[in-house]
């Protein structure tokens, strides 16, 4: 009886020894990641802007200034230019003064370069910045990750000290396919920050997003349900040479729908093509079954919806139809200017 007491304490003690073990390695992952990123992190202060005041559709809405200071979020260094991408959340008044300050207590003035609205990045440039050679930020794939594995979301707020909230990943391809999803808290406090595995690699960036609103707030409110939502870094990398040009990225508006019962369970079959858009311009019409877009298949009208709210205004969509039991083609383009 005393034998077996002594082999259940050993494995009692065993057990409660691997557990202290395990928590203390994840806090070292903890702690070498953020220390990892902290050189990259540039707190961003806001100040002014305008309101709007009254129904947007009202003639009588007026812009009001803002003297009072409108926050601190964070934002990401990219390269010794003084590039930094933050959340377009930030600027949601559009600041007439943008403060940077970066992990060494230098302090920049910066403009906003270009919007993403898409995707919903801001890119701001500081101004007068010089750095030695930045090393880009190591970076995982959204292919590469796994439903359940632990992540954290960091940023830099308060007192300019990281602030870390932990969780797993808990879906990829959300928001039609723009984001990935976790439960870590992720909130105004880090908007605009990282979003990293327990290795040091970047996922993306914590941003608020919806799946049916397309304003600079929408998503916001999704914080209080513990849905945290984050563009894969990749995505923002392919978006990046065009920011760097000044150009605001806009979702595309392709100009067909189908029946709203039918848009998660239905078949791609159009049911509505607005007047003047590029699929009216093309020859859509209801009752053209789509086939494949760009080469893919598309045999839901999920996935036809999921592409196309992927796709910017600037860009074009070579999409195969049935109509009348025969295959067609056409090309949905912004003419150029």
């Amino acid at each position: 009886m005393i034998a077996l007491k002594l082999h259940r304490m050993s494995r009692f003690v065993l057990f409660f020894s691997f557990l202290l073990l395990t928590s203390f390695c994840a806090a070292a992952d903890i702690s070498r990641a953020v220390q990892t990123v902290a050189p990259y992190l540039v707190r961003i202060e806001t100040i002014g802007g305008h309101e709007r005041i009254g129904n947007p559709a009202d003639r009588r809405e007026r812009a009001e200034t803002l003297l009072a200071n409108e926050g601190t979020s964070t934002g990401i260094l990219l390269d010794q230019e003084g590039y930094i991408i933050t959340a377009a959340f930030n600027f949601l008044h559009d600041p007439t003064s943008i403060l940077l300050i970066f992990p060494d207590g230098t302090k920049k003035v910066a403009r906003k370069i270009a919007t993403d609205r898409l995707r919903m990045l801001t890119l701001l440039k500081a101004h007068d910045f010089s750095a030695g050679e930045i090393v880009p930020l190591p970076f995982r794939t959204k292919e590469s990750l796994h439903i359940g594995e632990r992540c954290m979301a960091v940023g830099i707020v308060f007192a300019g000290e990281a602030n870390v909230a932990l969780g797993i990943i808990s879906g990829k391809d959300r928001i039609w396919g723009k984001a990935l999803q976790t439960d870590a808290a992720i909130g105004p406090n880090n908007y605009g920050g990282l979003l990293m595995d327990m290795s040091c690699n970047v996922l993306g960036i914590p941003v608020p997003l919806s799946m049916t609103a397309r304003d600079i707030t929408a998503g916001a409110d999704m914080y209080d349900a513990g849905v945290g939502l984050a563009i894969p870094w990749e995505d923002m990398l392919a978006a990046l040479p065009k920011l760097k040009e000044g150009k605001d990225l806009l979702p595309g508006s392709f100009g067909f729908g189908f029946r709203d019962n039918q848009t998660f369970i239905g078949e791609p079959m159009i049911a509505r093509v607005q007047a003047d858009s590029l699929a009216a311009v093309s020859g859509l019409r209801p009752g053209d079954r789509i086939v494949s877009i760009d080469g893919v298949p598309m045999p839901t009208a999920l996935a036809v919806t999921q592409y196309i709210r992927q796709r910017y205004a600037c860009e074009s969509l070579s999409i195969v139809f049935l109509r009348d039991g025969v295959e067609q083609t056409v090309l949905l383009a912004e003419p150029q200017s």
